[in-house]
């Protein structure tokens, strides 16, 4: 029998490509936290309709055994529960939307559970397009237990060739064009949320370059007590949340260094256009939020302030 309590939950978000996985690998490395391989349970099962919100427009059963199956789930319990609460008539698609946020619901107690069948107080959950999903996210986890929300910010030009690049190996490929407004529209998101207590920003060249000056004001943050260095477990915990056919984040496992910008991807013409047509400022904004050196100070300067060898 698991005495595990669950005391928090945390979704990393932002345009994919940006550092998300490195973060979560990071985090997934602290003792009190599980993660997992992208759930895209919102992201596949709902779409985002004006007006009216994320609507349900798919059964998430299938996805939801097979998201078990990656993680090796060993509790049948996790899986039957899920079923138990899901309502009847989700199975007919004409009434699916009025039960977006009763399966929203469903699909947090689910990772709840599972979390804590695996023993730990907090999990983390990271897919990066739940960016879109926040309202339908927060209020499916307004619940009194706390939840945090980490956006995960990178340079424009960078994000862009990395993502039209990674893109390729993808069902569908992404048009430059359609990679530059992923990047706004999601910078967009992320400003619109900076004023949120449970949203914080890590800027992905703040931390490759200064790990310390991330991790341990974002580790305050989400209530986290300071360990040992997390660094050198990025690699073991890169290969339990990253899936064979992933191959686009194999670089996780190489660790900190930061990740080199292809810039043989694009043309100098093509690097020009997407530098002009990216929402610079949105970034900056961002970016003035973002966990590092400044907060770092504000929480006692260097104080013993390393997550190495505490």
């Amino acid at each position: 029998m698991n005495d595990a309590t669950l005391r928090g939950r945390i979704f990393i978000v932002g345009v994919p490509r940006s550092g998300t996985t490195l973060l979560q690998a990071l985090l997934a490395g602290h003792e009190q936290v599980t993660s997992f391989t992208e759930s895209h349970f919102f992201s596949s099962h709902y779409n985002c309709v004006p007006l009216l919100g994320a609507l349900l427009t798919a059964d998430p059963s299938v996805r939801v055994a097979r998201f078990l199956e990656e993680n090796t789930c060993q509790s049948r319990r996790v899986y039957e529960g899920f079923q138990h609460k899901l309502p009847a008539t989700i199975r007919l698609p004409a009434l699916r939307a009025l039960h977006s946020h009763t399966v929203a619901r469903c699909l947090v107690e689910m990772l709840d559970e599972f979390g804590i069948s695996r023993g730990a107080p907090v999990w983390l959950e990271k897919t990066p397009r739940h960016l879109q999903f926040l309202p339908l996210i927060e209020r499916a986890t307004n619940d009194g237990i706390p939840t945090r929300f980490v956006h995960v910010i990178r340079d424009g030009l960078a994000t862009v060739t990395s993502l039209y690049r990674a893109s390729t190996s993808w069902e569908r490929a992404y048009s430059l064009e359609e990679c530059v407004q992923r990047w706004n529209q999601d910078m967009a998101r992320t400003v619109a949320n900076l004023a949120s207590p449970s949203h914080c920003v890590v800027r992905y060249e703040a931390l490759v370059d200064d790990p310390d000056s991330v991790l341990v004001p974002l580790l305050q943050t989400l209530e986290l007590p300071r360990q040992g260095d997390l660094i050198p477990r990025i690699s073991d915990e890169a290969a339990l949340i990253i899936k064979e056919e992933e191959t686009w984040k194999a670089g996780v496992t190489a660790g900190m260094n930061r990740a080199p910008v292809a810039t043989e991807a694009l043309k100098e013409s093509e690097q020009v256009r997407v530098v002009a047509a990216l929402r610079q400022d949105l970034f900056e904004l961002a970016a003035h939020r973002a966990l590092g050196k400044a907060m770092d100070a504000a929480h006692g300067g260097k104080e013993a302030n390393s997550i190495k060898g505490v």
